[in-house]
Parts: structure tokens; sequence; C-alpha cells
């Protein structure tokens, strides 16, 4: 045995930031920081925790934007951020939101959100699932967009859309409205940022 051994260098360390342009709940932005950590995980020799994250809520009670903010170590960076930002784009990333990798930011998501204000605080969890139920078929199962989330603000729970055109889940979303009368209130609205 030699007196000196060689010593394997430890990968660097470097921060990543996500920003989510993009409505979503702290159940689900926690989801897809776990997400991202396995992500990480499966990396050879990388390493990643959560440093930081939040949720921009708006005065109206709704999450307007999220971002999380990781450390990393991992010998071959390029690949780990292709990693992450493939994930990010295949699950639904909002146009306008980006990754950040040692402070150089790249914009990622091509994804459009819709927003249902149902406006119906008195109305049971059970009397929606029909509808909702008809909403996915209205969007295709899926072709056009599909249910993304669901938030609860003072005038009743906010169903979240997501899919490739804000327009088309607009239209589909729309037609299928006029059909509910238990809808007859509810608003439907574009939320992902101008291009």
């Amino acid at each position: 045995m030699g007196l000196f051994s060689r010593k394997t260098a430890q990968p660097a360390t470097h921060r990543i930031d996500v920003h989510f342009a993009q409505p979503m709940t702290v159940r689900l932005r926690q989801q897809q920081e776990q997400a991202l950590l396995e992500v990480a995980a499966a990396k050879q020799q990388c390493a990643a925790r959560v440093v930081a994250s939040g949720t921009a809520i708006s005065e109206h009670e709704e999450p307007l934007s999220s971002d999380v903010q990781f450390e990393v170590s991992c010998p071959d960076l390029k690949k780990l951020v292709a990693a992450l930002s493939g994930w990010l784009v295949a699950n639904g990333l909002a146009r306008g939101s980006w990754i950040e990798v040692d402070g150089e930011r790249t914009a990622l998501g091509t994804s459009e959100y819709v927003l249902l204000r149902t406006r119906l605080a008195e109305e049971s969890d059970a009397d929606l699932e029909a509808t909702v139920l008809a909403l996915h078929r209205a969007l295709g199962d899926g072709t056009i967009g599909w249910h993304e989330d669901v938030y609860f603000r003072f005038d009743g729970p906010v169903f979240v859309f997501n899919g490739d055109s804000a327009q088309a889940m607009l239209d589909a979303l729309g037609g299928e409205l006029v059909k509910h009368p238990l809808l007859r209130k509810a608003e439907l609205v574009a939320a992902t940022p101008a291009s």
C-alpha cells in the first residue's frame, strides 16, 4: 500500500433555478421538485437538493407562478441540465418559463394554460364530477388539452387546463360549458404569458 493515495476530485456545486410561468398549487410545485430531484439522482454521481422554493399568489388568491432553486453537483452538468429541461418540457412546462444555471438563463416551455373559474363556492365536489368528466371529453381526452390541477379561491374551485393551444382549449371548453347549467356563472381565461 502506497503512502499517498490518489484523491478523486469532487464535482463542483452549481445553482439551478427553475421558473414555472404557470398557475401551480404548492402541492403540485412540491411534486415537481421531487420529480426533478429524482431525475438528478438517476444521473451517475449526481446529487441535488432544493434550497428554496415558492409560489406567487395574486390578490384574488390564485397561484401565478412558482420558482424552485436547486443546488447540484454532477460531473457532467450539461447532461444533467438537458435531462432536467427535457423532463420539464415533456411534463407541460408553460411558455414563458425558464431554467437558469449558474446565472445563465435559457427560455423553456411551450405549453399553454387555461383557467376555469367555476364560481361554485356552495356546490359539493360530487355535483361537479359529471361536469368535470364532460370537460375532459370536450378536450378530446388529452388531444386538445387535459386537466392539470385544481385550486380553491373565495368563490369556488378553479380548474387548470394545459395543452398546446389556449385558444383551442377555450373553444372546446366554451362549447361544453353552455351544456351545463351548473357552470352558468363560470369564467374561462387564458393564463399563459403573451408571446
